[in-house]
């Protein structure tokens, strides 16, 4: 049973013995950890909801309900970047520097030999920023999308063809052609199915179905 007074932790990982694992190492690491464990995005987002005053936030990249970075910005507006850290399999370097231009604290492989692994959550607890070392130290500049393009990418994702979001959007034919060629421009893409794909991965597009939660 939880206690009252530790320092809440919301777990995110869809994997139970990796998420056991995690929880024993966390509370080895400090005993006063309450760990909250959620199996997909909607979990998550309904258990943060519940009680906001969190601690740390760990999640994790395509869980249930998730795709690529999506969960990683829904937090963000949450306004909670300075509380998490994204603890992944995924070694991948733009996903590493979005997170960190997100303001998270740390982009964590899970693959990691234990000893890293271990001081990278040590850094993370005590507040302190860590990410791989990017060893071609190649800048790998963040994609921003407006809010305009975003909207589109949503009308995109649901099928609707050019003269459909202009009528959805009240705008011309061309400035959603227009607005169409810029959105595949940033998301380096040749086509729009390409464009909804890659803008999936960056988590510009999320499956948050119907809240519920469970408590661990």
């Amino acid at each position: 049973m939880q206690t009252q007074t530790g320092k809440k932790i919301l777990l995110v990982e869809d994997h139970p013995l990796v998420a056991d694992a995690t929880r024993a190492l966390l509370v080895k690491m400090d005993r006063s950890l309450d760990i909250y464990i959620c199996d997909t995005a909607t979990h998550a987002i309904e258990t943060f909801q519940h009680n906001k005053d969190w601690y740390r936030i760990l999640l994790d990249i395509n869980v249930p309900n998730a795709r690529g970075l999506s969960l990683v910005r829904t937090f963000h507006r949450f306004g909670m970047a300075d509380k998490c850290a994204v603890v992944t399999a995924f070694n991948n370097q733009q996903w590493s520097q979005e997170v960190s231009a997100l303001g998270l604290l740390g982009y964590v492989v899970k693959a990691a030999n234990l000893e890293d692994f271990t001081q990278a959550m040590q850094h993370i607890l005590q507040g302190r920023k860590t990410f791989p070392i990017n060893e071609c130290n190649q800048v790998v500049k963040p994609v921003r999308l407006t809010r305009r393009q975003q909207e589109i990418l949503q009308l995109l994702h649901r099928g609707l063809a050019s003269k459909e979001i202009a009528a959805e959007l009240g705008l011309s034919l061309g400035t959603v052609n227009n607005h169409v060629t810029g959105l595949m421009r940033v998301l380096d893409v040749t086509n729009r199915t390409h464009a909804v794909s890659r803008a999936m991965d960056l988590g510009y597009l999320h499956d948050y179905n119907s809240p519920r939660a469970v408590w661990h």
